[in-house]
């Protein structure tokens, strides 16, 4: 299959179409980044990655060499993508990729030499690449050809003929040429080379340009970002508040049909600080906080199109694996699916965030739609129900005590008892950390947290920044961070997790035994088999099983997921609108009336 047949609808809003009209007088758009996320890391390579990162500031400056997201579906977008269709041959193994002729802002052009540098610098350091997982890219490429002789062409060799969709949705998606001329260097002042050639000069390149991002201060004016082949460049960054505003790259060989010469990325510490804002008519592009939904109509009245941002992702609360406490407890299914059957998901669609969120009951989501979802998955396989979450624990060995924290009464790994590395007395309590800045998704935690404490499961909450909480994602290894936290809940509105850069929606990623984004640490070899399946097969079947398996086993835990922000969109802003399910903004294709 050379094509994904995704038949997703775009987000519904009445307003203006994704063809903004050139105008001949340039255009400052503001536009409001979610509550206390803002763009902090400004190389594309990197061990964690944010929406802010990468969506709000890397894809602006770099462009990836396939671009996802038309009309309001998470497809492949050819207009928007350097690289054109890949062909296939050596039995499928073999990918040849023609480029398009782009530029740098230094005036060279895009070539297959800056494709090279991002696999040499990716195979070399691939551990810091949060994209990464064991055995796939770029482990799985088994040979490079980038030929002088044709600078627009390169070719990879995979261990495998995967599915064709597989392989440009979850793999050639992650390439991201990078400006060789600029960047192969290993310190300040030296003279670019080949550097990235050989295994030790690629560590020591990305060491060099890893350090250079950590002076966040620097952002704006260090030579090596203003190398930029993406529509806009970075003409101030405010690194304490992380306020920042872009200028038009005039070198940018892509579509380009707006006339904004300014795009402000404005940072806010609460929703309810945006809010005010947008009000003020202070945002051109912001959103209505879900507590604030009812004032959609108001928002409308005074200038503004209110649409549903719908994200290709699912939204679900983490678990530590590998906590050496709480572990061996995550690590019982039953103690999950009583977990799960104690989060009231229709509840809180309704009551907390007001019809503006909408269930989780697996990996797919349920929105936008699309023929991935199972009948399985979509039935819902934990509804509510607080008796049958008691009686599991009860079935297992814990004395239940509601409204405190159930003990076990019977360790050990038997069907009747509490599980391989419990110790006996052992409380069922531990911390979860969520993202602050969103009320609604305070009063969400809370609602979850107080309905465990009915099944007897104390949870103490923590409210903490999303780039705080990230710090310490990881699995625990030798007393590192990761062996200090237990549950981890980042997907408050406005940053919700998206299956970008891997767009078709199997697990490797968050699921797959040592996945760089797997941080909870899960593992099970049903669980590989099954993701490998749908690598190399194109069924919708094989896609299902792996599906269900996941729905039904609760790596994570499912909770309502929310529409990326309700958005307001001001009436004199056209070509915004269908909003990317995929997150990416081109505001080089808007216009100001």
């Amino acid at each position: 299959m050379t094509g994904l047949a995704l038949a997703v609808a775009g987000c519904s809003a009445s307003g203006p179409s994704n063809s903004a009209s050139s105008t001949s007088h340039g255009a400052t758009v503001t536009f409001a980044m979610p509550p206390n996320e803002t763009p902090n890391e400004i190389f594309p390579l990197v061990n964690l990655v944010s929406n802010a990162n990468l969506f709000e500031l890397q894809y602006l400056l770099y462009r990836p060499l396939y671009w996802f997201g038309a009309n309001g579906t998470p497809v492949q977008n050819p207009k928007l993508s350097i690289g054109n269709t890949p062909t296939f041959s050596n039995s499928g193994r073999t990918v040849t990729i023609t480029m398009k002729h782009y530029r740098w802002s230094d005036g060279k052009p895009v070539t297959n030499r800056d494709v090279a540098l991002w696999m040499n610098l990716l195979k070399a350091n691939k551990l810091h690449w949060f994209d990464y997982v064991p055995g796939l890219f770029p482990d799985n490429v088994t040979g490079m050809s980038f030929p002088p002789s044709t600078p627009y062409t390169f070719s990879l060799t995979f261990k495998a003929a995967y599915s064709h969709t597989w392989l440009l949705y979850n793999e050639l998606s992650q390439i991201i040429p990078v400006p060789q001329q600029a960047w192969d260097k290993t310190a300040s002042g030296q003279a670019v080379g080949n550097y990235d050639t050989t295994q030790a000069g690629a560590v020591a390149v990305f060491k060099y340009l890893t350090a250079q991002a950590q002076h966040t201060g620097t952002y704006a004016s260090n030579p090596l970002w203003k190398v930029v082949d993406g529509p806009w460049e970075l003409t101030t960054y405010n690194a304490p508040t992380g306020y920042a505003a872009f200028t038009p790259n005039p070198d940018y060989a892509g579509p380009r049909s707006g006339n904004v010469t300014k795009f402000e990325e404005l940072p806010f510490t609460s929703d309810s600080s945006e809010y005010f804002a947008l009000k003020s008519g202070n945002v051109d592009y912001g959103y209505i906080p879900s507590e604030d939904a009812a004032t959609a109509s108001s928002i409308a009245a005074n200038g503004y199109y209110v649409a549903n941002w719908t994200a290709w992702g699912y939204n679900s609360i983490v678990l530590n694996y590998t906590n050496p406490v709480t572990g061996p407890i995550f690590g019982q299914l039953y103690i999950r699916q009583a977990l799960q059957y104690a989060i009231n998901q229709p509840e809180l669609d309704s009551h907390v965030f007001d019809n503006t969120a909408y269930p989780t009951y697996g990996p797919v989501p349920i929105k936008p739609p699309s023929p991935f979802l199972s009948s399985v998955e979509k039935a819902n396989p934990y509804p509510f129900d607080l008796a049958k979450a008691r009686s599991l624990l009860a079935a297992h060995g814990w004395t239940v005590r509601p409204g405190g924290a159930d003990t076990c009464a019977q360790p050990g790994a038997g069907p009747t008892e509490c599980g391989a590395g419990i110790r006996a007395g052992q409380p069922l309590a531990w911390q979860e950390e969520y993202a602050s800045g969103s009320a609604n998704f305070t009063a969400m935690n809370s609602a979850i947290a107080s309905d465990w404490s009915q099944i007897g499961i104390a949870v103490a909450l923590q409210e903490k920044p999303t780039n705080v909480i990230f710090l310490s994602l990881e699995p625990c290894q030798n007393g590192n961070a990761g062996c200090g936290w237990s549950m981890a809940n980042i997907g408050a509105p406005g940053s919700t997790p998206t299956y970008s850069p891997d767009y078709y929606p199997t697990g490797e990623t968050f699921f797959a035994t040592g996945a760089q984004t797997n941080v909870g640490g899960y593992s099970n070899p049903t669980m590989n088999a099954l993701i490998a399946a749908t690598q190399t097969q194109t069924s919708l079947a094989t896609f299902k099983r792996y599906e269900n398996f996941a729905a039904t086993q609760l790596p994570d835990l499912w909770e309502p997921n929310f529409y990326y922000q309700i958005s307001a969109i001001s009436k004199k802003l056209t070509g915004a609108l269908p909003q990317n399910p995929n997150l990416n903004v081109n505001p080089e294709l808007w216009a100001m009336k």
